[in-house]
């Protein structure tokens, strides 16, 4: 599948451009799915992501969206209730399941690729901002992940533009310091076209009984 998206970026980059910019996308969260032949034999089919900035590994909301899109059409025949679609991303193997709930609405849950911790502890200074801890994993795509209080910022929505703004500051000032030092700090085991950081994720620690945390990807691709 990274072949097939790195062919499309190569030669049907127009598309994208044509669907995600304006006047039909145009704003800094339009996002789109490529609906393709599957590369594996357990995938039913494959999938590319595209964005207003290019193309990603994964996207959960894709997922749920394109695999409702295809049982609603008729495309996908659901032969039983919570039957397993598996689906062929950038990330990997992707498994998606689907029924339909009581008022006959369809529901779709999937299991993404592996996650793992690729760096903890890290700092670097950002413009703007100052000192910023951070951690870096990967859940389908590479993300850093930042205290919300430390920084003091809110994750609640009303504040979805400082949130934004600085996952951006963070995202470019890590991505500038490895290309200062020519030095990638995310390298993945199996596929260096995965080797990126995609976004930054702000978490926020809510007090409860029970360890819970707020999350918020605050850093989406920027306008082009």
């Amino acid at each position: 599948m990274l072949e097939k998206r790195q062919y499309v970026n190569d030669n049907f980059d127009h598309y994208r451009q044509f669907l995600m910019y304006e006047p039909r996308g145009g704003h800094a969260d339009m996002y789109g799915a490529i609906i393709t032949e599957p590369c594996s034999t357990d995938a039913m089919f494959g999938i590319l992501f595209m964005h207003n900035e290019g193309y990603s590994s994964m996207c959960g909301h894709a997922i749920i969206a394109s695999v409702s899109m295809l049982i609603e059409t008729g495309t996908l025949a659901m032969s039983e209730p919570g039957m397993s679609i598996k689906i062929d991303s950038p990330a990997g193997l992707i498994s998606a399941y689907a029924c339909y709930d009581e008022q006959q609405k369809l529901k779709v849950i999937f299991d993404n690729v592996p996650a793992f911790i690729e760096a903890l502890a890290q700092t670097i200074t950002v413009p703007g901002i100052g000192k910023v801890n951070y951690d870096i994993a990967f859940g389908g795509a590479y993300y850093a992940f930042v205290d919300a209080d430390e920084l003091g910022i809110s994750c609640k929505r009303d504040n979805t533009a400082q949130l934004i703004d600085y996952g951006r500051k963070i995202k470019l000032a890590t991505i500038g310091r490895d290309t200062l030092n020519h030095h990638n700090s995310i390298n993945h085991p199996e596929a260096s076209d995965l080797s990126f950081l995609y976004g930054v994720i702000s978490i926020l620690a809510i007090p409860s009984p029970l360890p819970l945390i707020q999350s918020m990807c605050a850093s989406l691709p920027m306008a082009s």
